[in-house]
């Protein structure tokens, strides 16, 4: 069922000048007056991650707002959206970011919510319906265009997803390239951009719960797409947690904010932040499709028609 689409409005123009009068509020604070301005406001302003966190939740409010009883996404479904837009902002534009500048492991943990935890649970979510009804159908007809469609038909391919999402990842961690990022806030603020637009990239597709015929790909091949992935990412997040050299040493130089855990330590534990819970929800596409799989074949058994004289034979260990 195709969700109907709503053309730009006097409310769309009023939230879009909201947030952009008080993203400028907000930027014109950080510059002139950043040691007076609480722990939840950004300690560098990130234009794109405020605006479209703000946009995109308000967008989702309003589809749900126009969605009728019988196609309201679940309340798990809600959350997790809203958790993942959440979770985005708040470790992008709230003084978490001077923390993240100041340890390893909760740069590593900025860059992971900002690369795959938030992310997945958006894609997890998979608002695509709900945002449809949300999302002025202006901006919808947009990817619909040729200069548009096709480059992004070829992002969503599966192996492509995957490429740049590691690609990505992995650059950020090179030792001169990370420090490079921390003494260049424009170049932070790119890492942080590219992240999340990896990761957006990499979860939508690979956690597409459609079949193929919609979604371009088998069930199969986004499954090992999604699983497979994870083994160089472990190769990388296992090297830098389990060395006993200390690859970011100019934590030093910024200042380590808790000087009781060594920088080995710090190092590991940022390791392993980047190893562990990222190969966990590597693992959960397995299921996540697999419960996709079993109830598309649910909704086309419903779906067939019962030619008049057949019998229909119910298997006990399964119900149909």
């Amino acid at each position: 069922m195709t969700a109907p689409r709503y053309r730009f409005d006097q409310t769309d123009r009023r939230a879009i000048t909201a947030i952009v009068l008080a993203g400028i509020v907000i930027d014109l604070a950080c510059r002139y007056v950043p040691a007076d301005l609480p722990w939840i406001a950004p300690f560098i302003f990130n234009a794109p991650i405020f605006g479209l966190t703000l946009i995109f939740g308000f967008w989702y409010a309003r589809g749900l707002r126009r969605t009728g009883p019988a196609d309201m996404p679940r309340l798990w479904r809600r959350i997790c959206y809203f958790t993942g837009v959440a979770s985005i902002y708040l470790v992008a534009q709230t003084h978490f970011e001077y923390a993240a500048q100041h340890m390893f492991f909760l740069n590593r943990l900025q860059q992971m919510t900002l690369g795959v935890f938030g992310p997945f649970l958006i894609a997890f979510a998979w608002p695509r319906e709900t945002l449809a009804r949300g999302v002025p159908a202006e901006l919808i007809a947009l990817t619909t265009r040729p200069a548009l469609r096709r480059p992004l038909a070829f992002l969503r391919y599966p192996i492509v997803a995957a490429i740049i999402m590691i690609a990505v990842t992995d650059v950020w961690l090179l030792p001169s390239v990370d420090f490079a990022s921390m003494i260049n806030p424009p170049l932070y603020a790119v890492m942080n951009i590219a992240m999340l637009a990896s990761g957006l990239l990499f979860w939508l597709v690979v956690l597409d719960p459609r079949p193929r015929a919609e979604a371009g790909t088998s069930y199969l091949f986004r499954m090992a797409t999604g699983f497979l992935v994870m083994f160089p990412q472990i190769l990388v997040a296992a090297t830098v947690a389990l060395s006993t050299v200390n690859y970011y040493d100019f934590y030093d130089l910024c200042g380590r904010l808790y000087p009781s855990i060594s920088p080995i330590q710090d190092q590991l534990i940022g390791g392993m932040i980047q190893w562990i819970p990222p190969g966990m929800l590597n693992t959960a596409v397995l299921f996540v499709l697999l419960n996709a799989i079993r109830k598309n074949e649910d909704q086309q058994t419903r779906e067939t028609p019962i030619p008049t004289g057949a019998r229909v034979i119910e298997a006990k260990w399964t119900g149909r």
